[in-house]
């Protein structure tokens, strides 16, 4: 009778890991293939830095003679659709319909932060990278950025042949990145997810209630060359978008 009372609770216990934890499941995964790379390529997982009281957490940082890739993961699966410059993209699974922050944008503002951290190193390439599980479908129209699934990962890396950052550099970059990291400081992990955390949650409230989370216009129904979406009535002021 224990045991099988237990059966379902194990099986829900299960189902909430999962749920709570894909994100790091999947930046996990992306570490395996990250490591069937070349000895030459660097690679730094769950990079954290603070600044200006702000935390930026970045999923991977591969350090090479080719490139720095930065790279940012998401653990969905479903159809992918999302523009380049769109604020929001859309997952669907079946019927059911949620909206994530641009990937890309999110990962731009990685590389932003990392090129003021290495300024003084000289003129560094990034290239930014969003890998998806290779469940996802994607759906996106990007024209100058790498978006993937895992299953292309390695690829994207080896299409950069042309060595541009000497060997000298490369370790000033990798010390410089580690050096500055507080990735092994469990309290600052955790306030940095409790800010994420609550960003989104802010965010999601404000869109539900039909207000920019950018600048607080309202959010109209438009029609676009893609179809559908809802734009800041503040627009060309404000162009927050999101996909309807």
């Amino acid at each position: 009778m224990i045991i099988v009372t237990l059966i379902p609770l194990l099986i829900f216990s299960a189902i909430l890991y999962l749920r709570f934890n894909k994100g790091k499941i999947a930046e996990k995964m992306v570490h395996h293939k990250l490591m069937q790379l070349p000895e030459e390529y660097h690679v730094i997982d769950d990079a954290l830095f603070m600044s200006n009281g702000r935390s930026t957490q970045i999923d991977h940082i591969v350090v090479s003679p080719y490139a720095v890739f930065v790279i940012e993961t998401k653990g969905y699966k479903g159809w992918i659709l999302g523009g380049e410059n769109s604020e929001y993209w859309t997952q669907i699974i079946y019927k059911s319909k949620s909206t994530f922050y641009n990937p890309i944008h999110q990962n731009d503002g990685h590389i932003r932060f990392l090129k003021f951290l290495l300024k003084d190193l000289g003129n560094i390439p990034f290239v930014p990278i969003v890998v998806f599980n290779n469940e996802a479908d994607l759906k996106v129209n990007v024209n100058n950025h790498i978006v993937v699934n895992r299953y292309y990962l390695k690829d994207a890396f080896l299409q950069y042949k042309e060595t541009v950052i000497s060997q000298e550099l490369k370790t000033k970059i990798i010390s410089r990145i580690e050096a500055s990291s507080r990735t092994q400081e469990k309290g600052a992990i955790r306030e940095h997810k409790y800010n994420a955390k609550s960003k989104r949650y802010d965010t999601r409230n404000k869109i539900q209630h039909g207000v920019c989370p950018r600048c607080g216009g309202m959010l109209v129904e438009r029609r676009g060359k893609y179809g559908r979406f809802y734009g800041c009535s503040n627009y060309p002021k404000c162009t927050f978008t999101l996909n309807k």
